[in-house]
């Protein structure tokens, strides 16, 4: 198997899980920039941060995968959102349907991992964004909030961090 993990990390999360998932597989790591040609990989692993919809790097990445070229492909993305939540999962799928194309799409295998945030460390952009999110989810009624929407409020302003390494022994046997 000629295989590769690529990582579109912000923060540090997916790049957390790729450098493990490469101690477990001795598959090498590497951020999505470093590499440009796909051909002589037969598995990729894309392991990225979602941030408001959108996969980091993967639209920039699958932009070079050889068309013709039949290599697995397996797209992680690393966010608050809880990956036991089938709504959160769908809507994560949708997503992904969007940034891949749909002959791409129908061949990959998704997963979605725990992610962290840390106000500290966040771009006033994304800060703004989070700000923005708290206070929509304020005007909400508390009982009408799910656990998942309630830990933003709740961790507002903090870093809190859900990164489960042993979730990786889930992902496909392939690897």
């Amino acid at each position: 198997m000629n295989a590769i993990i690529l990582y579109g990390s912000r923060y540090g999360a997916s790049q957390t899980y790729a450098q493990a998932l490469e101690a477990r597989t001795g598959i090498p790591a590497v951020a999505y920039q470093g590499i440009q040609d796909f051909g002589p990989f037969d598995t990729i692993v894309y392991i990225g941060g979602l941030y408001a919809g959108k996969t980091t790097g993967l639209a920039k990445t699958v932009r070079h995968f050889p068309a013709d070229h039949p290599f697995r492909l397996l797209v992680a993305t690393g966010g608050l959102s809880d990956p036991a939540v089938e709504d959160n999962l769908l809507r994560i799928r949708e997503s992904l349907a969007q940034e891949l194309s749909p002959g791409i799409f129908v061949r990959t295998t998704h997963v979605h991992l725990r992610g962290a945030i840390d106000y500290s460390v966040l771009t006033t952009r994304h800060r703004l964004m989070m700000k923005g999110l708290c206070t929509l989810l304020h005007r909400q009624p508390a009982e009408d909030r799910s656990p998942d929407t309630q830990a933003l409020p709740d961790s507002y302003g903090q870093a809190a961090a859900y990164i489960d390494l042993d979730t990786l022994a889930s992902l496909p046997p392939w690897l």
